[in-house]
C-alpha cells in the first residue's frame, strides 16, 4: 500500500517537473523572450545614450539661447553649422585641439613603445618602476590638473619656487609655464605625456608579450639586426594593439577638458581654448545651448573620422605586409 502511495507521489511530481520545464520551454521559444532580457541594457542606452544624442541633433537645428528666454523656437536647420564654420574661433579651437591632440599622441607612442620595449628585458626592480610609472595614470584628471596648478603657481609654487631659484643663480629670465601663450600649450602637452604616457606602455606591452617566439628565434638565425628585427617583426605583429592604443588615446586626447579647464581655462587669452573648452563657454557661459549642441556635433564627426582614418591606414599597411 506504502509502495503504491509512494509511486503516485513521484509519478505526480514527475509529471509535475515536466509540465514546468514544458513550460520554461515554451516561453524561451518565445520571440519576444529574447527582447524581454535585453530590455533593461535597452532602456539604459536608450536613456542615457540614444535620447541624449537626438536631442542634441533637435537642439543644434534651433535658436534656443538661455540668457533669451522671451525669443520664439523655431527651426534653423544647418545655420547654427553655418555659422560655427564661419567664426575664426572656430578654427583657431580646432587648429590648436588638432596640435595638442597629435603632440600628445605622438610623443605618448613613442615614449610608451620605448618603455614597453625597455620593459620586455630583465630589469632589476621591474616591479616597483612599473608601479611608479602606473600612479600617474590611475589619479583622476581633475585631480591631476589641481596637483600641477599648486605646483605651478607663481612665485609659491613647488616647481616654480626652485625654477625662478634657479634662473636668479644663472641671471636668466624665469621660465612662465602658464602665464605666457607659446608656453602654456606647451606645459600642458607636457602634463598629459606624464599621464597617460603609461597607458600606452600598458597596451604596447601587452601587445609585445602576445607575440611568438619563433620569429624572433629565426631572425637570431639568420643574423639580423636589433633595428632590422624592430621594423620588420616587431612593429608589424604589433599593429592590432597600436591600432586599439592610438584610437583610444586619440579620442580621449581630443575631447580633453578636465586639466586644460583647471590649469588655463583656455587661457592666456585664447592660446589654449581648444573645442571643448569654447564649447562649454557657449553653452555654460554665453547660454547659447543651441551653437553648443551643434559644436558638439562637429566635434563627434571629427573623432569619428579620426577613428576611420586610424583603422583604414593600419588596417591596409598590415594587409600589404601579409601579401
Amino acid at each position: 500500500m506504502n509502495n503504491a502511495t509512494n509511486q503516485i507521489n513521484d509519478g505526480s511530481q514527475i509529471s509535475l517537473i515536466e509540465s514546468r520545464h514544458r513550460t520554461q520551454v515554451s516561453i524561451q521559444n518565445r520571440n519576444w523572450f529574447p527582447w524581454l532580457l535585453m530590455s533593461p541594457t535597452l532602456t539604459i542606452l536608450l536613456v542615457v545614450g540614444i535620447f541624449p544624442f537626438a536631442y542634441s541633433i533637435w537642439l543644434a537645428s534651433t535658436n534656443i539661447i538661455l540668457s533669451r528666454p522671451q525669443l520664439d523656437t523655431f527651426f534653423m536647420g544647418l545655420e547654427n553649422y553655418q555659422d560655427l564654420m564661419q567664426d575664426p574661433a572656430f578654427f583657431n579651437a580646432l587648429r590648436i585641439t588638432l596640435v595638442y591632440t597629435v603632440s600628445v599622441v605622438f610623443i605618448e607612442f613613442w615614449a610608451g613603445l620605448g618603455l614597453a620595449l625597455l620593459f620586455k628585458r630583465d630589469i632589476r626592480g621591474k616591479a616597483v618602476y612599473r608601479l611608479l610609472l602606473l600612479l600617474p595614470m590611475i589619479i583622476p584628471p581633475l585631480v591631476v590638473g589641481l596637483i600641477w596648478r599648486y605646483m605651478l603657481f607663481p612665485n609659491s609654487g613647488l616647481i616654480s619656487y626652485y625654477t625662478n631659484e634657479l634662473a636668479t643663480l644663472l641671471n636668466v629670465a624665469p621660465p612662465s609655464f602658464l602665464s605666457a601663450p607659446g608656453s602654456a600649450l606647451r606645459t600642458l602637452i607636457f602634463i598629459d605625456v606624464w599621464q597617460w604616457t603609461a597607458f600606452m606602455f600598458l597596451i604596447l606591452s601587452a601587445g609585445l608579450a602576445a607575440i611568438p617566439p619563433e620569429p624572433y628565434e629565426a631572425a637570431e638565425i639568420d643574423g639580423a639586426s636589433s633595428w632590422r628585427v624592430f621594423w620588420t617583426i616587431t612593429l608589424p605583429m604589433l599593429r592590432p594593439a597600436i591600432l586599439i592604443a592610438l584610437v583610444i588615446r586619440t579620442m580621449d586626447a581630443f575631447r580633453t577638458y578636465d586639466q586644460i579647464a583647471v590649469l588655463t581655462a583656455g587661457g592666456p587669452g585664447n592660446s589654449t581654448e581648444t573645442l571643448n573648452i569654447w564649447l562649454t563657454n557657449l553653452g555654460f557661459r554665453f547660454f547659447n545651448v543651441s551653437k553648443a549642441a551643434a559644436l558638439s556635433l562637429i566635434i563627434f564627426v571629427i573623432i569619428l573620422v579620426l577613428s576611420f582614418v586610424f583603422v583604414k591606414v593600419l588596417s591596409r599597411t598590415s594587409i600589404d605586409d601579409r601579401e
